[in-house]
């Protein structure tokens, strides 16, 4: 009698006892591969994943690169990996070490695989094509936006739509920021155009969560964290021209608020001859960027236009034979020909680290976004004394106070005295609407303000009637959205680095008001003046200058 076949008395115990040696085995030679890579071994089965991570990444980048994120506490992630030395994996952790310190675990594919299984609901979805926005034609956007008002139309819409809709919207009134913000019944859409936040629309509230999510996919960030911060990018096209959009998302009291920047859209005219210098600033600034050394030094408070001024001179200076290497946090626009190196916080790379390693790459000029503290001072005046033009900004409200922030710093005035040779502050006021401009009555009080500030103008400014002086306003019409104002323009206040200048540094606790003094005997014209000028040839109105600039 031959002996009963084991799969006739019990196949499904068989079959699991088949599985079980077979897993065990699988397990075994991971945990010795392990060894021989000198890596942690890890089987995930029941082990208590956090669920957090696993949005990181789809189901199918997963499973191409053959790895999953198990584990995070702060920066410290931890990685299962079934093959550390593939190509794709090797791709995604360098992205994933951007922002935190991976450990890697080796894991068994049985292992890969059933944990992207039990967790298949928890991972991200997989990217569809239309996740990224393609405006392809020009047509009226802005009727369509406000055809959003609807709550109908907001519901028939998909999400895409309604951000293609959004996107080109922006591009057509020069947006600079998108903001949307989740108030208790609905949420509110806002376009910052020309520095100034303008209402928009708002969306239901039960199309809140459907909005983040969808910035979020577009962006790679993680959808099941709302309780924490998250900064990520996109790109959307529009009419054939990528447009990069840094996006920034920060918990409420409703619920997630997004902000999202439109990047190097092409609103700014980075020709230095078009930002509003008046012709003798604009002299000493084109001989100051002409020298082969010294520090220049832009100031102004956050939306000031400062990294614009920056890339402006970098423009100018762009030649053949130059080398220009950029430090930037983040980059902004993309100039060809120059090395733009992003700043990584989370990876201790610093302004002040970044630039002792940008000097050993033999630059001719170089580009500091910020100065933020002493170390990345001292470095950037130790680069102007050795043969470096250096450009970089500054945080103070105006020229004169660059100084005093500097030494504040710790910076020795025998070292700051030859190696910086002008400072520039500015801020950014809206344009009047040409086609809707008028002539405007101020009242007897403004004018009194105005004669007195323009009555202390450098001798070479002077005008020769002040009592009277014609200003401009525009009421808004259909060219301008019936906001008044139409692009924006700078305003600003310059001054060399003489010598007077040189011995009031060398001195002890000198304030802001002597060199401020010494600057305009030199004979600089301040912000407010320079404003004003600039409204009495009609390019904004006397009421933007004071908002922006005060009445100083």
């Amino acid at each position: 009698m031959s002996p009963q076949n084991p799969f006739q008395k019990d196949p499904k115990e068989f079959k699991r006892n088949l599985d079980d040696f077979n897993r065990s085995l699988q397990e075994n030679e991971t945990k010795a591969k392990a060894g021989s890579l000198h890596l942690p071994y890890i089987d995930l089965k029941g082990f208590p994943v956090d669920l957090a991570v696993l949005g990181m990444l789809t189901k199918e980048e997963a499973e191409e690169i053959g790895a999953v994120p198990f584990y995070k506490e702060k920066r410290d992630l931890r990685v299962g990996v079934i093959d550390p030395d593939r190509p794709s994996f090797k791709a995604k952790l360098a992205e994933l070490s951007l922002k935190d310190k991976p450990s890697l675990y080796l894991i068994s594919q049985r292992s890969l695989n059933e944990t992207l299984r039990f967790y298949s609901k928890i991972l991200r979805p997989k990217s569809r094509t239309d996740e990224t926005i393609r405006i392809e034609q020009k047509k009226d956007f802005l009727a369509d936006l406000k055809n959003l008002q609807n709550e109908q139309e907001q519901k028939k819409e998909n999400m895409s739509e309604i951000f293609a809709t959004i996107f080109a919207s922006a591009m057509q009134t020069r947006v600079s920021d998108i903001h949307l913000e989740p108030e208790d019944h609905f949420v509110k859409l806002r376009f910052r155009i020309d520095g100034v936040l303008q209402d928009v629309l708002h969306f239901t509230k039960d199309l809140h969560g459907r909005i983040v999510n969808r910035v979020k996919i577009f962006s790679k960030l993680l959808l099941n964290v709302d309780d924490r911060a998250q900064d990520g990018r996109l790109t959307f096209y529009y009419l054939g021209e990528p447009i990069d959009v840094r996006v920034s998302i920060l918990p409420s009291a409703y619920g997630e608020e997004i902000v999202m920047r439109l990047l190097g859209t092409g609103a700014v005219s980075l020709d230095l001859k078009k930002l509003g210098f008046r012709p003798e600033v604009l002299k000493i600034l084109q001989e100051k960027l002409g020298q082969p050394n010294g520090m220049i030094i832009t100031t102004g408070p956050t939306g000031s236009g400062k990294t614009t001024s920056l890339y402006s001179f970098l423009s100018e200076l762009n030649k053949p034979g130059v080398k220009i290497i950029t430090l930037e946090d983040p980059v902004e626009y993309k100039l060809e020909g120059i090395v733009q190196t992003p700043i990584n916080h989370t990876h201790d790379f610093s302004f002040a680290k970044a630039l002792r390693a940008v000097l050993r790459q033999d630059p001719d000029i170089v580009m500091v976004g910020e100065i933020r503290d002493q170390e990345t001072a001292e470095t950037a005046m130790q680069a102007a004394l050795t043969g470096h033009l250096v450009l970089s900004t500054l945080h103070t409200n105006n020229a004169a106070g660059a100084i005093p922030r500097l030494l504040n710093m710790g910076i020795k005035p025998f070292i700051m005295a030859p190696a910086l040779s002008a400072v520039m502050a500015q801020r950014l006021v809206r344009k009047l609407c040409p086609a809707c401009k008028t002539g405007a009555r101020l009242s007897p009080v403004v004018m009194e303000k105005i004669v007195y500030i323009l009555k202390h103008l450098p001798k070479e400014y002077q005008l020769e009637n002040l009592n009277n002086l014609q200003f401009f306003h525009s009421k808004g019409c259909g060219e301008c959205n019936y906001l008044g104002y139409k692009g924006r323009v700078g305003i600003y206040e310059l001054f060399a680095v003489d010598e007077e200048i040189q011995k009031l540094m060398a001195k002890q606790d000198t304030s802001i008001l002597e060199f401020n003094k010494a600057a305009r005997e030199q004979g600089m014209v301040t912000i407010t003046q320079d404003g004003l000028l600039k409204a009495l040839d009609g390019l904004t109105d006397v009421e933007e200058v004071f908002r922006v600039a005060g009445e100083g």
